[in-house]
């Protein structure tokens, strides 16, 4: 393919060379001469492992030239790929301007030009609401509807200083996020040879892809830090930890967790935060991240809250007390918590859970369970329609099984907010998602 890369920084740069190694034709476009000129004499325009020499091949090949004439790129070219800068707002936001710039100047190019399509294809991270916005000005910029003449494609990268080239040929994997299936087609053809998973996806979870995945990198980094301090204070070799801690690919290094649900609870996660918590008060070792863990775990609850209650007092119906299902264990379940606030406020409160009695409860589960919830027996029920039919709102934390929930006779006037993500309640009334 023919493609312009427009801004010849780090990300533009490794795409200048890298892109022309596998075949294509680049032009690259900035407005910094200097970056232009050497770019043009084969020098690469930054410091980074392997690429020099890249740039040096794909010069002599003839396969990259570079301008400072946005016109002559688009004249030429059949793909852009937009790598300007998307530096901090003051207030911490993201600053588009550069971004909105080119954009509407890639626009009215293409709109002058006798171009039957043009795609669009933005590296620069920023947020969803900011790539909806540069779609609306190439629209308008270019005169058309998106996927007529013109179409835009959110395509984060995720390449490593010091070992971009690398990245670049063995991604972790490749995200887009296109407007239109023209577009799409044409980033199947970006990457001839390269392996990886591929995902099409909605522009904007295409954006928050790359802002997950750079947040996460941030945690990881700090709670490394953070047990790292921890250990210093009772004189552990915390690289010894946290190798052993690595090691275990089923729950650390895994997908184990890592998605969107009801806050934590049980015997273990709250109670062990809070003895690392209690050392760092005792030894004065300061840790922010994992202090901020349970608050965070409460602003869970907190929120959901706010999606159920109302002056009107709405009869609440939970599927599953137990913080896991397929136990009976309600220690610190968030569920309990939930029954509490509610019952607090007023509201009536039916609960199903299969495997849930009172009299079968012992130890520190039953005394967790009286102290917490005193009438509990009163609020238990073995009957899964029955507890929906007498609620108002039914909060489901267990998936149960499909067979469970196809037996369900449901009122038109309810709602149901799904904890866990059961597919099968897809269809209930009022159906709501907890993050989805």
């Amino acid at each position: 393919m023919r493609i312009s890369v427009f801004g010849l920084g780090y990300v533009g740069a490794v795409s200048c060379a890298c892109l022309a190694k596998l075949g294509h034709t680049v032009v690259g476009v900035d407005v910094a001469e200097e970056k232009v000129a050497r770019l043009n004499r084969g020098e690469c325009p930054i410091i980074e492992d392997g690429l020099p020499e890249i740039v040096k091949q794909m010069h002599a090949e003839g396969k990259i030239t570079a301008t400072t004439d946005a016109a002559k790129a688009v004249n030429d070219t059949d793909v852009a790929l937009v790598c300007v800068g998307t530096p901090s707002t003051p207030s911490g936001g993201v600053n588009a301007k550069y971004l909105e710039a080119v954009c509407k100047q890639i626009g009215e190019l293409v709109r002058d030009s006798d171009k039957e399509f043009f795609t669009v294809l933005s590296r620069s991270t920023s947020l969803p609401v900011v790539h909806d916005r540069l779609v609306e000005i190439l629209a308008e910029s270019a005169g058309c509807e998106m996927g007529d003449r013109i179409g835009y494609v959110c395509h984060p990268e995720f390449l490593r200083e010091g070992a971009a080239v690398a990245d670049f040929f063995d991604p972790p994997k490749i995200v887009f996020g296109a407007t239109d299936d023209k577009s799409a087609e044409v980033c199947k053809q970006l990457y001839p040879g390269i392996e990886a998973e591929s995902f099409f996806l909605d522009m904007r979870i295409a954006a928050m892809v790359k802002y997950a995945d750079n947040c996460y990198h941030a945690v990881k980094v700090t709670f490394a830090n953070e047990i790292g301090v921890i250990c210093r204070e009772m004189d552990i070799d915390a690289t010894k930890v946290m190798e052993v801690f690595c090691r275990d690919r089923k729950l650390n290094i895994s997908a184990r967790y890592l998605r969107p649900g009801m806050a934590y609870g049980g015997s273990c996660l709250p109670k062990d935060l809070r003895a690392l918590l209690d050392m760092s008060r005792q030894t004065a070792a300061p840790l922010p991240m994992l202090k901020g863990v349970s608050k965070s775990n409460k602003v869970q609850i907190e929120a959901l809250m706010k999606r159920i209650i109302s002056p009107d007092r709405p009869r609440v119906g939970l599927i599953g007390l137990a913080f896991k299902e397929g136990t009976d264990d309600i220690r610190e379940s968030p569920m309990v918590t939930m029954v509490e606030q509610l019952c607090g406020k007023g509201h009536p409160v039916r609960i199903y859970d299969k495997h849930l009695s009172v009299q079968a409860l012992v130890g520190a589960n039953r005394s967790f369970a009286l102290q917490s919830i005193p009438h509990l027996a009163e609020l238990l029920s073995q009957d899964l329609q029955g507890v929906i039919s007498e609620s108002d709102v039914v909060l489901v934390s267990h998936k149960l099984t499909p067979e469970q929930w196809a037996s369900i006779k449901w009122r038109d006037d309810q709602r149901v907010l799904d904890l866990a993500k059961v597919d099968e309640l897809r269809g209930a009334p009022g159906y709501q998602g907890l993050y989805w």
